[in-house]
This record gives C-alpha cells, sequence and structure tokens, in this order.
C-alpha cells in the first residue's frame, strides 16, 4: 500500500533548508519497520499542495505501532510542521510498491476522475483511499515522459466538480530500506 503525503510549504527563503530536512525524515521513516520506500515529487502545474511524497508500506498497522509514533507523523516534523500548509496524508491500497519515477519523466496523478479518460498511452494504476485523513476516494497514478497532451484534460477537469490532474518532477531519487 501507498502513505501519500501532500503539501505546500510558502516560505522560499527557507527552502533549500526544508528540502535538506525533508530527505533527512524520509531517511528516519525508513527506519520504522514496514516503510520500505519513498520518492519526493514537485507539481509542473499549479496545485493547492505542490510537493508529494510517495511513501511504500507494509500495512495500515504501522501508524499505530510505537516506532512511528516515535518516529513518525505530525509531531515528528518539529517547527516544519507549522510552516507547511495544505498538509494532507491519505493511504492508499491498490498496488504494493511503486515504480521509480526517472529524473526524465512525469507522475501524473488522477485523482477521483477515472472517467476522465487518460489522452498518453500509459498505464495508470487506481488506487482507493483507505485511511488517514481521507481527502483522496481514488486516484491514479500513471508515469510519462511528456506531460503536454495533458493540457486539454486539465482543461476539462478544471470544470469536472471532483477531479484534479497534477503532474510532478521527481524532486530525489527513491530511496529504499
Amino acid at each position: 500500500m501507498i502513505y501519500m503525503v501532500e503539501m505546500d510549504f510558502l516560505h522560499p527563503e527557507r527552502l533549500a533548508e526544508w528540502h535538506a530536512w525533508y530527505l533527512a525524515h524520509i531517511r528516519v521513516l525508513l527506519t520504522v519497520p514496514g516503510f520500505r520506500a519513498s520518492q519526493r515529487f514537485q507539481a509542473i502545474t499549479e496545485t493547492p499542495s505542490p510537493y508529494l511524497a510517495l511513501h511504500e508500506v507494509a500495512s495500515p498497522a504501522l501508524f499505530e505501532g510505537p516506532e512511528y509514533r516515535a518516529r513518525g507523523g505530525p509531531a515528528s516534523t518539529g517547527e516544519w510542521r507549522t510552516l507547511q500548509t495544505n498538509w494532507h496524508r491519505n493511504l492508499l491500497d491498490g498496488i504494493d510498491e511503486t515504480q521509480e519515477v526517472p529524473a526524465d519523466r512525469f507522475l501524473v496523478v488522477l485523482r477521483d476522475a477515472r472517467d476522465a479518460g487518460f489522452p498518453v498511452h500509459a498505464p495508470v494504476a487506481w488506487l482507493r483511499g483507505i485511511g488517514l485523513d481521507g481527502t483522496i476516494g481514488e486516484c491514479g497514478i500513471a508515469i510519462i515522459a511528456d506531460p503536454a497532451p495533458l493540457a486539454e484534460l486539465r482543461d476539462w477537469l478544471d470544470g469536472y466538480w471532483a477531479g484534479r490532474l497534477d503532474a510532478v518532477r521527481t524532486l530525489a531519487e527513491k530511496e529504499e530500506q
């Protein structure tokens, strides 16, 4: 299953420091039994939460365990917690691991928009929201080479009551335990 964390960070003067902290935070999370791998992304299109992390996790039970509570979760973010906005944490079921997204590719996230159609020849893995914040009912993820063909779909989704399309660029290579 996938643990998806989204957020915004509105302090450009501290962005480099925040990115360094976040990568160190991921390394700490990967010491929690059940955390297997993580990737971070930044949106290339306008979105309320332009930073995204996908973590591969073993089960929902790890979020209740003492190891996670000691090293993960909102309490583990220290001063950064108040500087991060539009922060959403969702647990998604449907795949056990994410493909590594190379630096020359893009991850596309389709939120609650299965019927939107996908104009790119790329497999879409559909995930179902099963826990934590519950802000995602269903989302699809795909890896593509060129986000340009998605512009028309994005225009359609802007008028679609529940859909949202985000194309994101890799911030760091996939970190594995």
